[in-house]
């Protein structure tokens, strides 16, 4: 992993999923690259660009930006990890993706809040525009959650995905510093449905070193018995694969199930198709 995207608007939640990139970065010898995206209506008065105006407007907030970075790397080993700040001009979704693809950002790591008044919410936020528009991984840290690389991972999976070797790259290094073990968690659309051994054998080949297991559910409320399964083995992340039709757009893109993306209390790493 050489590269990490932080986009900040200077939030709470902004300012734990900096401390986690940092904290990734540290084990992994990445650059962090930290974004502030500003809308083209700031800095300008009254309707009125004026460039002299705007000019300093966009070297305060670099300013303000670079403090902000400082603050939050005041630990000894923090210091040591590479960033860099930027300020672009324009509306979040797009140049948050823009700014992912010049820096060949192997992770993008983003809260789910924002000083906006987001309320917690994946769906209808930036965060979720961001998910839907990029094919990088994305680590999404909700609101007071703290990432633990110690913790145990749940990866929820309808093993309908081939997962990219980008992606599968991420888990690993994110895994690596783990005690904890990844559960491989399927739900059944019905009981009683086989174990699908062969499934398992590519995805454990894909693994690698990383200890997994695996299980198989059966629950008409999917994002119930995510969420009741994450508790059961005291999960600190949770980890999805975007692809259409997938469990994560059962999860976060159905309407029905907006309860449960204000009841996610841990960080979700999404990861993406090797065709996606």
């Amino acid at each position: 992993m050489k590269s990490i995207l932080v986009p900040t608007d200077f939030s709470k939640c902004a300012g734990t999923a900096l401390k986690s990139a940092l904290t990734i970065a540290r084990h992994t010898g990445a650059e962090v690259m930290v974004l502030h995206v500003i809308f083209p209506n700031e800095g300008v008065d009254n309707n009125v660009y004026n460039v002299f105006w705007s000019d300093e407007y966009m070297i305060e907030r670099d300013k303000g930006l670079k403090a902000w970075v400082n603050r939050h790397r005041r630990e000894a080993a923090l210091k040591k990890v590479s960033v860099k700040t930027e300020c672009r001009v324009g509306f979040p979704v797009p140049a948050i993706c823009d700014a992912a693809d010049d820096v060949h950002a192997d992770l993008i790591v983003m809260g789910t809040t924002g000083a906006t008044g987001l309320r917690g919410a994946f769906l209808g936020s930036i965060a979720a525009g961001v998910l839907s528009k990029t094919k990088r991984p994305l680590l999404s840290i909700p609101k007071e959650s703290d990432l633990d690389l110690a913790a145990n991972a749940v990866l929820a999976t309808d093993f309908r995905f081939k997962p990219g070797a980008p992606s599968m790259n991420v888990l690993q290094k994110l895994l690596a510093f783990s005690k904890g073990t990844l559960h491989v968690v399927h739900i059944m659309d019905k009981p009683g449905e086989a174990r699908d051994s062969a499934r398992e054998k590519s995805l454990s080949d894909k693994l690698g070193r990383v200890p997994h297991d695996f299980h198989y559910l059966h629950d008409r409320d999917i994002a119930q018995a995510v969420s009741n399964f994450l508790e059961s083995v005291d999960g600190g992340m949770l980890v999805a694969v975007a692809h259409e039709h997938s469990l994560l757009h059962k999860l976060f893109f159905d309407s029905i199930t907006r309860r449960f993306a204000h009841r996610l209390h841990v960080p979700m790493l999404t990861l993406h198709d090797a065709g996606g």
